[in-house]
């Protein structure tokens, strides 16, 4: 049996699985007619690197409580999911050219810079965030509030900084609701 420590070291390594896919070239796009229509908000930029916080933070307050161990083992099934399905079917974005001088836009540029166009399908995003979100609202359930409206912006982020199209949405919920029932089993 592994202690919590060791989860959370074996759900790094499998996270790490992401870096060399997200440098793999897509050859699926699978845009809706409907993404076109979704602006490029670039303060959207806060939230979506404040995903990262995020995880963090619920680590932490999760850390000893009951649930961290069906939370990082939840990570770990989650991204071994999408691991699989985005080496199977290399998936994107297409993202649009930053021609803003703000902060907000320049951001938006350096993650672009940094982070491949691939990985799109299921959005990682979505599934850690409603796994942060599901796991606690089990302790801080009179906070749903704010988890609530920390993981919409996450959510929001994902589509308003064109990291995702809404299919990808979905395929991030696929995976959570998969991930909830497994773990039921």
């Amino acid at each position: 049996m592994l202690n919590r420590e060791q989860i959370l070291i074996l759900f790094l390594v499998i996270k790490s699985l992401y870096l060399p896919l997200n440098r793999r070239k897509s050859r699926y796009y699978w845009k809706l007619p409907i993404d076109d229509k979704i602006p490029l908000i670039p303060w959207f930029i806060v939230p979506y690197i404040g995903y990262y916080i995020y995880i963090i933070v619920t680590i932490f307050l999760l850390w000893n409580t009951k649930h961290i161990n069906s939370l990082l083992y939840s990570f770990i099934y989650s991204y071994i999911i999408a691991c699989i399905f985005w080496y199977l079917f290399p998936n994107g974005v297409k993202r649009p050219l930053i021609l803003g001088k703000t902060f907000f836009h320049k951001a938006t540029a350096f993650i672009y810079k940094l982070d491949g166009d691939a990985n799109g399908f299921p959005s990682a995003h979505i599934f850690i965030t409603l796994l942060c979100a599901y796991y606690l609202l089990m302790i801080f359930n009179s906070h749903i509030s704010l988890i609530g409206l920390s993981g919409l912006l996450i959510i929001l982020s994902t589509l308003f900084t064109k990291q995702h199209y809404i299919i990808d949405i979905i395929g991030g919920i696929i995976v959570f609701i998969t991930v909830l029932a497994l773990s039921n089993l």
